[in-house]
């Protein structure tokens, strides 16, 4: 599905992830689940590419449902892969992500859906990437898009924005997502409680968001964005108020 000046978006309503193009060239930005391979190779046949057009894998971030079909990529295509330094650990397997506690927020219906349809998937089976490359905050990353890498942690330590001025997209990884993961409802919202690293700390990195001026912004699950970032971070800054209490301060 095109969702962007050549942009590509595929994997499930629940979990996204997208293909960009530059000179018949792509880079691969966060690889969902181990079960959307397939999903991957049907985008590819409806842009009339393939694995062999994949340069490089940008990863926003370590946990399992963003790096799925990376390393099968990796080794298929011979495509770099590439992401902040405190991620790479997990990524190559050195460190073992814990899975978060599913149920320090109760019952949710939409919640157990997720994570069954993520059980389905794969998510137990993701293989750790053999290579990955560093990119810094800060950094334009080259490799097809140019992307301009914007660390946003809380969701993780390493967590990672990726800024492509010239398409006026911001990659939003879960720094900052268009689906709420305990309830589905659609709108501007930061991950819920359990799945992050400080929340506190994931609140205060959507300042850094803010200040990028993208109209479209593309986040690891939920919908496109197209009323713009700045409008995104004011709903889920004013929703995450409610629930979470200032303690960091973003360096």
């Amino acid at each position: 599905m095109k969702v962007g000046a050549g942009v590509r978006r595929f994997g499930s309503r629940l979990i996204n992830g997208y293909l960009i193009e530059e000179g018949g060239r792509l880079t691969l930005l966060d690889a969902g689940l181990p079960g959307y391979w397939h999903h991957l190779l049907s985008e590819l046949d409806a842009m009339g590419r393939k694995l062999t057009d994949i340069d490089a894998i940008l990863l926003t971030h370590s946990h399992p449902d963003h790096f799925g079909v990376a390393e099968r990529v990796r080794s298929a295509s011979d495509a770099k892969v590439y992401a902040h330094p405190l991620e790479i650990p997990t990524l190559t397997g050195k460190t073992a992500g814990k899975p978060p506690p599913f149920m320090s927020q109760g019952f949710k219906p939409f919640l157990y859906r997720y994570l069954f349809h993520a059980m389905r998937n794969g998510v137990m089976k993701s293989v750790p990437i053999a290579a990955v490359n560093e990119f810094a905050d800060g950094e334009v990353v080259e490799v097809p898009g140019k992307p301009l890498v914007v660390h946003a942690p809380g969701h993780t330590a390493g967590h990672c924005a990726l800024y492509v001025k010239d398409r006026d997209i911001l990659f939003s990884g879960d720094a900052l997502c268009t689906m709420e993961l305990l309830t589905g409802k659609p709108r501007p919202s930061v991950p819920a409680d359990f799945v992050n690293d400080d929340s506190a700390l994931a609140l205060e990195s959507l300042a850094r968001l803010e200040s990028l001026e993208a109209g479209t912004m593309l986040p690891g699950h939920g919908e496109p964005w197209k009323g713009g970032v700045k409008q995104a971070v004011e709903i889920a800054r004013a929703d995450a108020r409610q629930w979470v209490k200032p303690k960091s301060t973003v360096n």
